[in-house]
C-alpha cells in the first residue's frame, strides 16, 4: 500500500501556508526593525461550577455556574463566596449553602472551582421502616362503589372491557398524626424542620388510595347490553410506624388506616338484546354467565 505523503492534501497547503507565512516574516526583517506592541493582559477569570447529585441514587440533578469579576487592576483578590444550591425540589430535603474560599487569581490567569452539592429525597431520608398492625383493631367496614363504567353490547366472543376499582390505603387520621410527629423530633445532625418533614413524608405514602382502571376480558352473548358497577371492600385497622431519621429511632402509633381490598366489578346486564311484541328489548337482571 502507497504511503501517503506528508505534503498531501490539505497538510500540504497549511504547510506550505506555513512556510509562506515564516518567509514573509523573515525577509521583513531583514529590511526593517520589527517592533512588537506589548500584549495586554485578559482581566484574571474565575468560575465556580457547582453540580448537585442525588445522595441516594448519584443522579446529576443540575448544574449552574458563578463567575467572579476581577477588579479595577484586572487581578481578583483572595475572598470568600457563598454559592447556593443551584436545586429545589418539594420532593427533597434543604440543601444548606457552601462557602467556597477564592484564590488570589493574578492578570491574565483563569481557574475553575468544582463544587459538590447532594441533595436526600425526603422519602429516602428514613431507613429501616416497619409497620405493626394491631391484630384486634381490623374491622370490616362499608364498601365503597366505584363510578359504573360506559356501557358495552356483546359480540359472542372475548372483548376488553375496562372498570375502576380503588387500590391501596388511606391515612384517616393524618393531622393528629402531624402533630404528634412536630413534639416528637429530638434531632442530631439534622435540623428538625428537616426531621419532622422526613416523618410526614413517611406517613404521606401509606396515604395513597387511588382509583386504578382495571382492564379484563369478557365474553357476552351477542346484542346483550351491560355495565359494571364495581365495588370495594374496605378494612379499617391501627398500626404503628418505625424509622431511623438521622440515627434516631422514631415510633408513630395509633396511625389508623382504611384499606382497599379486592374489587368486585358488579357485572349487570342492561338488555338482552331481544324483542317481545310491542315491548323494547326485554331482560335485565344479574350479571350474565
Amino acid at each position: 500500500m502507497k504511503k501517503k505523503s506528508f505534503l498531501s492534501g490539505i497538510g500540504a497547503k497549511l504547510a506550505l501556508a506555513a512556510v509562506a507565512l515564516t518567509t514573509v516574516v523573515f525577509t521583513s526583517c531583514e529590511k526593517e526593525e520589527f517592533n512588537v506592541e506589548p500584549i495586554e493582559q485578559a482581566p484574571a477569570s474565575a468560575t465556580i461550577f457547582a453540580t448537585v447529585y442525588d445522595q441516594t441514587t448519584g443522579e446529576n440533578l443540575g448544574t449552574a455556574t458563578t463567575t467572579i469579576a476581577a477588579g479595577e487592576n484586572g487581578a481578583i483578590a483572595k475572598q470568600k463566596v457563598t454559592v447556593t444550591c443551584p436545586f429545589s425540589s418539594a420532593e427533597y430535603l434543604p440543601v444548606a449553602s457552601i462557602d467556597v474560599e477564592v484564590p488570589e487569581v493574578a492578570k491574565g490567569q483563569m481557574i475553575l472551582i468544582p463544587v459538590t452539592f447532594y441533595a436526600q429525597k425526603i422519602a429516602s431520608a428514613a431507613q429501616n421502616v416497619s409497620t405493626s398492625k394491631d391484630e384486634d383493631s381490623i374491622e370490616q367496614v362499608k364498601s365503597e362503589s366505584n363510578k359504573t363504567s360506559k356501557e358495552y353490547t356483546g359480540t359472542g366472543k372475548p372483548q376488553e372491557v375496562e372498570y375502576d376499582a380503588l387500590v391501596g390505603t388511606k391515612i384517616l387520621n393524618k393531622t393528629e398524626l402531624y402533630s404528634y410527629i412536630e413534639t416528637l423530633v429530638n434531632s442530631r445532625a439534622m435540623s428538625n424542620d428537616n426531621v419532622i418533614a422526613v416523618l410526614k413524608a413517611l406517613v404521606d405514602t401509606y396515604d395513597n388510595m387511588a382509583t386504578k382502571t382495571i382492564k379484563t376480558e369478557v365474553t357476552m352473548t351477542e346484542g346483550v347490553t351491560f355495565v359494571f358497577k364495581p365495588v370495594t371492600p374496605m378494612t379499617e385497622y391501627v398500626m404503628s410506624i418505625s424509622a431511623t431519621v438521622d440515627n434516631v429511632i422514631y415510633t408513630i402509633p395509633n396511625v389508623k388506616v382504611k384499606e382497599a381490598g379486592t374489587t368486585d366489578a358488579g357485572l349487570e346486564v342492561l338488555s338482552h338484546g331481544h324483542g317481545h311484541g310491542d315491548n323494547g328489548n326485554a331482560g335485565g337482571g344479574a350479571a350474565g354467565k
